[in-house]
């Protein structure tokens, strides 16, 4: 690594998903922590929700039959702000989005601060976090995924460290409450809560902290 590369990663706030790649490899972490970040189709769907469920942002649908040729460029110039979806996405979304805010056992860990990202040093190093919501207590990170059948789910989240990204949430904000709000992307579109377990979020801040050890030695 040259010194100018060097110079930018300490340059850039550490994300979790940065941490996250660096426990793949050295590879892994330099690659997420300087390229750009492309989302994949069920990632957009999920981004979609959260703007609908956080009115955080515009979404609409696309009524033509092909995102292609004259008629599309048109329509995406004409809504440069909006996000696009087609419109049997736009459904789904304002479905899934609905079935959230019906959810009662969900209401009260989503009131509180949206999608608002907090600045803060780790292990000497600038981080950034941005919890779906944040409350006076507790964070809330709001997930979308195809079962949140709690024995399937849990492994799901192991897989991907979601109870490290809520650590780094928790650690970010000082609060000592964290909390994932599953709603499933096929019809009846269930909603499910989980409280993460301090034994969890034990497991997630060593595994936070491995990653961060990696990354340091790397930069050195």
């Amino acid at each position: 690594m040259t010194q100018a590369a060097a110079a930018i990663e300490r340059g850039l706030p550490v994300r979790f998903s940065h941490l996250r790649a660096y426990g793949r490899s050295a590879m892994h972490g330099y690659h997420a922590r300087t390229s750009e970040w492309k989302p994949t189709a069920p990632m957009l769907l999920g981004t979609a929700v959260h703007k609908l469920a956080f009115n955080t942002g515009k979404v609409i649908a696309y009524p033509g039959k092909t995102r292609r040729g004259a008629e599309w460029e048109a329509f995406k110039a004409d809504n440069d702000d909006h996000q696009i979806l087609t419109a049997a996405e736009y459904v789904k979304a304002q479905a899934m989005a609905k079935s959230l805010h019906a959810s009662t056992v969900a209401r009260p860990i989503m009131e509180g601060v949206s999608e608002t990202t907090i600045l803060f040093d780790w292990y000497g190093r600038k981080c950034r976090a941005t919890p779906d919501v944040r409350g006076a207590n507790f964070v809330t990170d709001l997930k979308t995924c195809q079962t949140s059948d709690p024995d399937k789910f849990v492994w799901s989240s192991l897989r991907f460290a979601y109870h490290a990204q809520m650590e780094m949430q928790r650690i970010a904000a000082a609060v000592p409450d964290a909390y994932i709000v599953a709603i499933e992307s096929t019809e009846p579109y269930p909603v499910t809560v989980f409280k993460v377990t301090d034994e969890a979020l034990a497991d997630g801040e060593k595994r936070l902290s491995l990653w961060m050890e990696r990354l340091i030695t790397c930069e050195a």
